[in-house]
């Protein structure tokens, strides 16, 4: 299941808006404002039909909220009107099993829309399709010893660290006893964190395996490898891909602390809460992911997390993470999940340098700009100018950035004597200590006038 192109009508700030989405990775770009977020919103909206087609999971439909307000007129009050024909969305993209699939590389056509703030339910009828293979899907997976290989869809929010869902009180037995595949899309959807879901999981496929484990030592007999080591395993795999940069490795679930810990070489075994928000932010997000391929494809064991297809959404993928780390997000994803389609927004230069401009698409109003050719290996700086839009990278109401600037002009006009430009330069060598190159080319500039002056 693939998305390629998104339409919205009359949709919170766009009164319409086309956008194209790559294959395996898109990355949106605009202002705070601007949005991105609503982008994914709609994204989650438009596959609300087909997780709701599922026994254990609620679609996402459009909410009188998500139609685009004007200011029909000048009032003292600021009256607002709702856009007259609510609010539209049309998606195309890959449905397996489509009449548009069988005939070849159309991509299927769904639409969905709530007709007005009065309204309580989003349409589905012209998302039948979608719907349609939703309910094949659970049907098939409720056929014993069914191998069919079940999508993900995830949302991960801005508030996917700690900020947990509210989820019904109950003891950890009862809320394992839903063994069902389609678990998988549980809040699937909803951008909020669903890392406790994740741990409860985690425990209960470690007490299984070394429950197994220990009856096999009890009747002398080798302990093999159980499923509940393949679901393991797929999911320390593809956290451990992640993980990588910050030096943290091998999740596992102490029962001796009754917490979730990873391992480090220099620091030894934490407990996954005591570490920094970047890491338990990548921790739980990635082992969410593989958590949710797991279940989904149990079948495919150890491999569930490389060979599960779908499409994840994560807003600002670059929170938390160091620079350094910023730089390698995306790959290390892509290496950990490689047959998902990733939709992101980033506000990072650093994950920028790392996309393909192809990949790249920048919002402003209700058009969609492609990126400028070569982003990918660029330096952060022309990013910050190209693709972000800063029109210099200097903080311009900066003192510091005035009194350079004030420097470099003076330098420009031969100034360099002047009383005002020996006060400036003074201070300029304080703060920066021969380590701004602008002063050292201003350096070079000077001596070159001296000589072609005659001075």
């Amino acid at each position: 299941m693939k998305l390629s192109h998104l339409s919205l009508r009359d949709y919170r700030c766009f009164d319409a808006l086309e956008i194209d989405f790559q294959p395996d990775l898109t990355v949106l770009v605009a202002a705070n404002g601007a949005g991105k977020t609503s982008i994914l919103d709609a994204i989650a909206i438009a596959f609300g039909p087909y997780v709701g087609a599922f026994d254990e999971a609620v679609g996402k439909h459009f909410e009188p909220s998500d139609i685009r307000q004007f200011r029909a007129r000048a009032t003292l009050t600021h009256e607002m009107e709702y856009a007259s024909k609510g609010v539209r969305l049309e998606a195309k993209g890959v449905i397996p099993g489509s009449i548009a699939e069988q005939l070849g590389d159309l991509p299927s056509v769904w639409r969905r829309s709530l007709a007005g703030p009065t309204k309580t339910k989003t349409s589905v009828k012209d998302a039948k399709e979608l719907r349609d293979y939703g309910k094949r899907m659970q049907e098939a997976v409720r056929t014993p010893g069914s191998d069919v290989i079940l999508p993900l869809l995830a949302y991960y929010g801005t508030g996917r660290l700690w900020q947990q869902k509210n989820q019904k009180k109950q003891s950890w037995s009862e809320k394992i006893v839903r063994t069902s595949r389609t678990v998988g899309y549980t809040d699937c959807l909803d951008p909020a964190s669903k890392y406790k879901a994740f741990v409860e999981w985690f425990r209960y496929w470690n007490f299984n395996a070394k429950e197994l484990r220990i009856k096999a030592l009890e009747s002398g007999e080798t302990a093999g490898v159980s499923e509940f080591d393949g679901y393991i395993k797929s999911v320390g795999t593809a956290v451990n891909a992640c993980l990588e940069p910050a030096g943290w490795k091998n999740i596992e679930y102490s029962f001796s602390r009754d917490a979730l810990v990873a391992h480090h070489e220099e620091f030894g075994e934490l407990p996954v809460e005591l570490l920094s928000d970047g890491i338990r932010n990548m921790i739980g997000m990635v082992a969410d992911i593989g958590f949710r391929a797991t279940k989904l494809n149990g079948h495919l064991g150890p491999h569930a997390a490389k060979s599960t297809p779908g499409i994840v959404l994560i807003d600002e993928v670059d929170m938390h993470l160091h620079p350094r780390w910023q730089q390698t997000i995306l790959t290390q994803l892509r290496d950990a999940f490689p047959k998902l389609q990733f939709i992101v927004t980033t506000h990072s230069p650093q994950v920028l340098t790392t996309v393909p401009s192809e990949c790249i698409r920048i919002l402003r109003g209700n058009t969609v700009y492609s990126a400028p050719p070569g982003t990918e290996g660029a330096e952060p700086e022309r990013m910050l100018k190209q693709v972000l839009g800063l029109e210099e990278v200097r903080p311009p109401d900066n003192l510091a950035t005035q009194e350079l600037k004030e420097y470099l002009a003076l330098v420009d006009r031969d100034q360099w004597s002047s009383a005002r430009a020996k006060t400036l330069r003074e201070r300029l060598d304080r703060r920066y200590q021969g380590q701004e190159p602008a002063l050292l080319d201003a350096d070079l500039q000077i001596e070159n006038r001296k000589w072609e002056l005659g001075d």
